[in-house]
């Protein structure tokens, strides 16, 4: 892994950190974790073009806590793990099967509105990981990268009860470009919109 990787992993994850914990010192109940699906419409800007799929199909959760407990301020922070499913993208004698993971550190601002409907805004950064089989002028080949990643996008949490909501979300995504392979590669953004359960431990 680059060694720039390793520092944008770090200052995520001291991010996290830095957030998470005045709230878990307030307040345990503050956490929750969401389980989620999600569909992902890729594109691959490739050495000979930029190529569109359909939609691939993703899975993921992710661990939160509410940090109004410890501020003024409606916001959350948020870890995610995210497999963003499989796709082949191919464009003239140029073919690329990507599968794609992240691991990311996210922000959000609620909006509060005094009704079970609560819509948000926010963005993260982390680590992307592609895992590339390529075929390029008849020669295959394949290569693993572990990328720099970001997306934003907001969404709306419905809430059922006062421990559990929907969470309607939308993201662009940009998780970084696959390793060289014969000189060739393709760089991986998609917009996302995913479905979550949100489960609140107060």
């Amino acid at each position: 892994m680059e060694k720039s990787v390793w520092i944008y992993l770090a200052l995520s994850l001291t991010l996290a950190l830095g957030l998470a914990v005045p709230a878990a010192a307030q307040d345990f109940s503050s956490f929750y974790v969401t389980p989620k699906i999600v569909t992902s419409n890729q594109r691959a800007d490739m050495s000979s073009g930029s190529e569109r799929n359909s939609s691939a199909f993703g899975l993921g959760f992710s661990l939160g806590t509410d940090l109004s407990y410890a501020s003024s301020m409606p916001l959350r922070a948020e870890v995610e793990y995210l497999y963003h499913g499989n796709e082949t993208f191919k464009r003239g004698n140029e073919e690329h099967d990507i599968s794609a993971h992240s691991v990311l550190v996210n922000a959000f601002f609620d909006i509060q509105t005094e009704t079970v409907f609560t819509p948000y805004v926010g963005g993260g950064v982390g680590l992307g990981y592609l895992r590339d089989r390529a075929s390029i002028n008849g020669s295959s080949t394949k290569g693993d990268r572990w990328n720099f990643a970001w997306n934003m996008g907001g969404g709306l949490a419905w809430g059922l009860n006062e421990t559990v909501a929907l969470d309607f979300g939308y993201r662009y995504m940009d998780l970084g470009k696959t390793v060289d392979l014969n000189n060739q590669n393709a760089s991986l953004t998609a917009n996302e919109f995913s479905l979550g359960l949100r489960l609140m431990s107060y």
